[in-house]
């Protein structure tokens, strides 16, 4: 296996795990490949959403990178420049697919939490002209081929003007809540809105993986429900799986990422077997 670290900036970087071109079996095969953005509430990046995530795909023969996009309060405006870090990593690895024998016709997004906005944001947005003009680059470059998202933030609201939440024991001297999501400490509906995923379905919105929970009350299940609602509304494949019981965060669901006893779930774990069967249909 391949791993370096590749600096998209003195504050963002990616983890590459691709899998070894073995010369006995899958000879010269491009593999799919998955980016793996971890949440942490755009605060900080969480461990247990990021490598074991990664080696979870390779078990199944996908090459992966964990995206480690600028937290801490270190920007403004944090889900709008982790947008930005995630279109450069997809532009990276389009560039070095011969090299690191990936497909770039399976490019996938994997996001957690707020990593399930950041995932969302590029599934709905890789083709906006926008994007392509920050980056210098052709949309096609950044295009996601699938997106996989896990409990995601799909909208938010404004928050109390000096709401800091979590982020102060964490962070020295914290971003208001406004400004880490929206960029200023009063924002506008249009500033609120510009964060609501729905916003940007379309056309060119690819097929889509989404799991949540019914007890998860950190991001309401709502979320999902609104985002699926807007993808059958445009006719955007999707898979659907809410399971009652679960707390938020539940990543693998076991031993491999429990920080806690709540986060083993025997139910909730099939949430990857599930995905795995979903992806047959659009992988080799």
């Amino acid at each position: 296996m391949l791993t370096k670290k590749i600096e998209l900036s003195e504050t963002a970087s990616f983890d590459t795990y691709l899998l070894h071109n073995s010369q006995e079996y899958n000879v010269n095969k491009k593999r799919p490949l998955v980016i793996v953005c971890p949440g942490g509430g755009y605060i900080f990046t969480s461990d247990r959403e990021a490598e074991p995530i990664a080696l979870k795909f390779n078990s199944i023969g996908l090459h992966s990178v964990v995206l480690w996009y600028t937290v801490y309060d270190k920007v403004k405006n944090t889900p709008e420049h982790a947008l930005l870090e995630l279109a450069k990593t997809i532009k990276y690895v389009r560039e070095q697919a011969d090299e690191w024998y990936v497909d770039p016709d399976n490019i996938m997004v994997c996001g957690f939490s707020a990593g399930g906005h950041l995932a969302l944001q590029m599934a709905t947005r890789w083709n906006d002209p926008w994007l392509g003009k920050q980056l210098n680059t052709s949309n096609e470059l950044l295009k996601v081929n699938l997106a996989i998202s896990c409990y995601p933030s799909v909208f938010a609201k404004a928050f109390p003007e000096e709401d800091t939440g979590f982020a102060a024991a964490l962070v020295d001297q914290p971003n208001t809540a406004n400004e880490r999501f929206f960029g200023v400490k009063n924002p506008t509906e249009v500033d609120v809105e510009k964060y609501n995923i729905v916003n940007y379905i379309d056309e060119n919105t690819p097929p889509m993986f989404i799991w949540h929970t019914y007890e998860d009350d950190l991001v309401d299940v709502s979320n999902a429900l609104v985002l699926v609602t807007k993808l059958r509304e445009k006719k955007i494949p999707f898979e659907l799986h809410i399971f009652e019981k679960g707390e938020h965060g539940l990543a693998l669901c076991d031993r491999t990422t429990a920080r806690k006893a709540s986060h083993h779930n025997s139910h909730v774990i099939r949430w990857f077997d599930l995905c795995v069967g979903w992806l047959s249909s659009y992988i080799d």
